[in-house]
């Protein structure tokens, strides 16, 4: 974590968040924006920016887990939860909804800080693995999308497999493109020609 940085911090009418907020100032929080559980917190991220996300609430509730996989998916943030809620399907929504730490009766001032930096650890570890899932996806696209135009060069300029590569290894580098862009083009074009001539 680094030294300064920011926090949202939900709280609903039940949970006290006196605890917390100095918890959180103590472990180096230079902003901490507050909002109510029954608030969309959605439109107040719209207007702050926040490294933090924090969750104190009683029981949290099936909207709030909605409005996490919205944040997840639109701008991903680490989320800790401390609720006085034991349920296992409660525990299972809130991981599902990107909850990095679910803390049930733990908001002693001293542990809120091992509790941050673990709950960052983690969810920077699952951010790299997307991010690394994101790109072995696109590598074997692109090399799905090359074997393709391969496949077409064969066919329609009988060439053998080597000179259909390196056919289009040339074509890249003349216009500065990508491989996989123009082995993309090469297939509009050749499978366009097929729908013209059936």
């Amino acid at each position: 974590m680094n030294p300064a940085f920011s926090v949202l911090l939900i709280s609903d009418a039940l949970s006290p968040t006196n605890t917390i907020y100095e918890g959180l100032k103590n472990s180096g929080a230079s902003a901490i924006h507050t909002c109510a559980a029954t608030e969309s917190f959605l439109q107040v991220l719209d207007s702050v920016q926040v490294d933090l996300i924090v969750l104190d609430v009683d029981k949290p509730s099936v909207d709030l887990f909605e409005q996490f996989t919205v944040v997840q998916e639109f701008c991903p943030k680490p989320i800790v939860c401390f609720s006085n809620d034991s349920d296992s399907k409660v525990i299972e929504k809130s991981v599902k909804a990107g909850v990095a730490a679910y803390i049930v009766d733990g908001k002693s001032e001293e542990r809120i800080k091992p509790i941050i930096d673990v709950a960052i650890l983690r969810f920077n570890q699952c951010q790299a693995v997307k991010k690394e899932l994101a790109q072995v996806k696109d590598k074997l696209s692109e090399r799905a999308v090359i074997e393709k135009a391969k496949g077409l060069l064969i066919e329609h300029k009988n060439m053998t497999e080597n000179d259909a590569y390196k056919t289009l290894r040339k074509m890249a580098m003349d216009q500065g493109k990508k491989i996989s862009v123009v082995a993309h083009e090469v297939c509009g074009v050749l499978i366009g020609l097929e729908g013209i001539s059936s």
